[in-house]
C-alpha cells in the first residue's frame, strides 16, 4: 500500500496514541494512579510515557520514510474538518457519559437517595463506580484520546476509500 505524506503523518499519530495510551493506561494501574494522583510512580509513568512518545514518534518517522511537510489543498482541509467534527461529537458522547457517572457516583437528582430500592434504582441495581478526581482525570484523558483516534482512523478512511 502507497500512502501519500499526509497518510504517512496520520499512521504515526495513530500508531503513537494507541501505543502510548496503552503502555500508560496499564502502568498508572498498576501504579495506583487510578487512586491517588500525589504518587511518585505515577509520576515516573507519565515521564516514561512522554519518552515513549517521543522516540516512538522518531522510530515510525524513519520507518515509514516520512518527508517534508506538504501543503494542504482543499480536499486536506475538506477531510481534516470533517474529521474534526467526528471527533468532536465523539467527545460530546464520552464526556456526558462521564458527567452522568459523576452524578450517579455523587448522588444527585434521581440518583439522590445513597439506599434506593432496586424498583427506583431500575437497571444499576445499586451498584456503580465510587468517583474520585483521580479516576476522572483518566476518564477524560481516555475520552481525549478515544477522540483523537476517531479523527484518525476518520481521516485515514476518507483519504483511502472516499473520493
Amino acid at each position: 500500500m502507497d500512502l501519500s505524506n499526509r497518510e504517512k503523518e496520520i499512521v504515526i499519530e495513530l500508531i503513537v496514541s494507541i501505543a502510548v495510551a496503552a503502555y500508560y493506561f496499564q502502568a498508572a494501574y498498576i501504579a495506583g494512579g487510578f487512586t491517588d494522583l500525589a504518587n511518585m510512580a505515577l509520576g515516573k509513568v507519565v515521564i516514561n510515557a512522554i519518552l515513549l512518545s517521543i522516540a516512538s514518534t522518531i522510530i515510525l518517522s524513519l520507518v515509514f520514510n516520512k518527508k517534508d511537510n506538504e501543503a494542504k489543498d482543499e480536499r486536506d482541509i475538506a477531510i481534516e474538518a470533517k474529521a474534526n467534527s467526528y471527533a468532536y461529537y465523539a467527545m460530546c458522547v464520552f464526556i456526558s457519559i462521564i458527567i452522568g457517572q459523576i452524578m450517579i457516583s455523587a448522588g444527585i437528582g434521581y440518583f439522590e437517595s445513597k439506599n434506593p430500592t432496586i424498583e427506583d434504582f431500575g437497571y444499576f441495581e445499586q451498584r456503580h463506580i465510587e468517583m474520585n478526581l483521580a479516576l476522572v482525570m483518566h476518564l477524560m484523558l481516555m475520552a481525549m484520546i478515544a477522540a483523537g483516534v476517531i479523527k484518525s482512523v476518520t481521516q485515514i478512511y476518507h483519504y483511502r476509500w472516499v473520493n
